[in-house]
Formats: C-alpha cells, sequence, structure tokens
C-alpha cells in the first residue's frame, strides 16, 4: 500500500513539473544579417532578424504555422521559416480562412499593435532546422515578433 502511495505522488510531482515546463518566455534574440540566421553555429541559439512575413502556400492544423520571412518586400530568394502560433495574442497570427490569400495575414505584435502583408517586422526565435525538406533552410520558433527599426 505504501508502494502505490509512493508511486502516485512521484507520478504528480512529475506530471507538475512537465505542466510548469511549457514555453520559456520569448525574448529578444542577438541581432543577427538575414544571411547569417542559418550558420550552423546558431543552432538552438536566440536570434533577431528583420524582414516580411508571407504565408505558406498552404498548411493544415489549427494551432500554428510557419510563415516564411523574407529579407525584402519582394518576397524572392530563400526564406527563414518562422513558426507562430494561431490566436489573437501577442505574437500569435490570427486564423485565415480555408482560402486565403497574402492580404488574409494579420499577426499580433509583442507591442499589441496588428500588422498585415507588406509589413516589416523584427522576429526573434531559436533556430532550428526542419527534419524534412521545406522551401527554407532554417526556422525560428518560440517567437517575439516586434516593430522592425
Amino acid at each position: 500500500m505504501i508502494r502505490f502511495q509512493y508511486l502516485v505522488v512521484v507520478s504528480l510531482f512529475i506530471l507538475g513539473l512537465a505542466a510548469c515546463g511549457g514555453d520559456e518566455p520569448a525574448t529578444a534574440g542577438v541581432e543577427t544579417a538575414f544571411a547569417d540566421v542559418c550558420n550552423e553555429s546558431n543552432e538552438g541559439e536566440r536570434v533577431a532578424v528583420e524582414g516580411y512575413l508571407r504565408l505558406p502556400d498552404s498548411f493544415s492544423g489549427d494551432f500554428s504555422v510557419v510563415l516564411r520571412l523574407f529579407e525584402t518586400d519582394s518576397f524572392e530568394g530563400t526564406p527563414i521559416g518562422a513558426t507562430v502560433r494561431l490566436g489573437t495574442e501577442a505574437n500569435q497570427m490570427e486564423n485565415v480562412p480555408d482560402s486565403y490569400t497574402d492580404d488574409d495575414l494579420r499577426v499580433h505584435l509583442a507591442d499589441g499593435q496588428v500588422v498585415g502583408y507588406g509589413t516589416k517586422v523584427k522576429v526573434s526565435g531559436r533556430v532550428y532546422y526542419p527534419t524534412v525538406d521545406q522551401d527554407f533552410v532554417c526556422g525560428l520558433e518560440n517567437l517575439l515578433i516586434e516593430p522592425a527599426n
């Protein structure tokens, strides 16, 4: 009986730790040139980079989406992935209709401002490399999205 109670207490403790171990706070990263973000030395590091967000051609899911961050508003070249949660709070993107265009992009910045397609922003996040082929080399997660300087 004591062994069972011990097991229950230990299990609850572990579950409690897991619940507390959610996402770390979104914080500003080290300012990094767009061309240098995907350097291997940045893997797992928080960087900050300026650019223009764009919706992917398609996505599924109702929790998050990987936006494309481009260096210029011509949206040419290889983007950086930017994993953003769906929602209406800071650092989130509003959900889009099933059939969407770039004009449906609405991102809530850290300061509460809402911006759309074609707005230059500064995105801070932890650098990761996708495990499957994507149209980007690396991505950023746990985003802090701010107005560009």
